[in-house]
């Protein structure tokens, strides 16, 4: 075969730059369209799995309640403190209720509170997260605004004290840093005072993982996974939950 052929079979038998840059070009493009679709699925997948976890948590205290005659199982781990040793609070309550152990920590979790696997280092009177999971304080015989305001006895402790079951919160996704972290309840009552929605949804962030589904910047519209007081769980928006001191889904009297 004379040279000027062989040379030209050669260039043909491979790719220009030109080529190359355009095949890289697809290859990017390709990917830049389907890794959204990947976390997007794989977000799915959590927000699966954590309301699960609610719900387990719902037919655990579901359990509990059928044993003590519709009563509400209690908060126990205060904000920014140590728990009181002699109160007990639902994380360790609702134990004997499972068929198998307590998810105690949500996938959708990224809290750095969680105590570390070598606990040699750790400084004496630490305070570390024990469960991703709170429980609505109007619900609370320790921490209801009705109590701190009327006395024991009359919080709404009971099924029978809550007129809808169905639209009233009962488990929640705490905030995954500050003082809350380490707490078992929100204090709702903080956010009466606030007018502006975009207000109360930053105040209640820094008590409640409002944003856990969606992970941005807190606001009404957040969205976060909620068990209710019938046992029902769902992914909602904040703004659906949370109007007003007077109409929200958290305290029972509220409309």
């Amino acid at each position: 075969m004379p040279l000027r052929c062989r040379t030209r079979c050669s260039a043909c038998a491979g790719f220009t730059i030109v080529e190359m840059l355009v095949v890289v070009g697809l290859v990017a493009v390709l990917v830049g369209l389907v890794m959204p679709a990947i976390s997007s699925a794989r977000r799915a997948g959590l927000v699966s799995q954590d309301l699960s976890n609610l719900r387990s948590l719902s037919q655990a205290h579901a359990a509990y309640m059928n044993v003590f005659k519709d009563r509400f199982v209690d908060a126990a781990l205060p904000h920014g403190g140590m728990a009181d040793p002699n109160a007990d609070t639902f994380v360790d309550t609702l134990q004997p209720y499972f068929g198998s152990e307590l998810a105690l920590r949500s996938p959708l979790d990224r809290s750095a509170m969680w105590p570390p696997q070598d606990m040699t280092s750790v400084a004496s009177g630490s305070v570390f997260r024990r469960t991703s999971y709170g429980m609505n304080n109007y619900l609370s015989r320790r921490y209801s605004p009705e109590v701190a305001l009327n006395g024991a006895g009359s919080g709404a402790d009971a099924l029978s004290r809550v007129p809808d079951p169905s639209s009233t919160v009962c488990f929640l996704l705490m905030a995954e840093e500050g003082d809350f972290a380490t707490a078992d309840h929100p204090h709702v009552e903080d956010w009466a005072s606030l007018s502006q929605p975009e207000q109360v949804a930053a105040v209640a962030a820094r008590q409640v993982a409002i944003n856990a589904v969606d992970r941005l910047r807190p606001s009404p519209a957040s969205e976060s996974d909620w068990s209710f007081v019938d046992g029902h769980v769902a992914t909602s928006r904040f703004e659906t939950l949370y109007e007003s001191a007077d109409r929200n889904k958290f305290d029972p009297r509220a409309r």
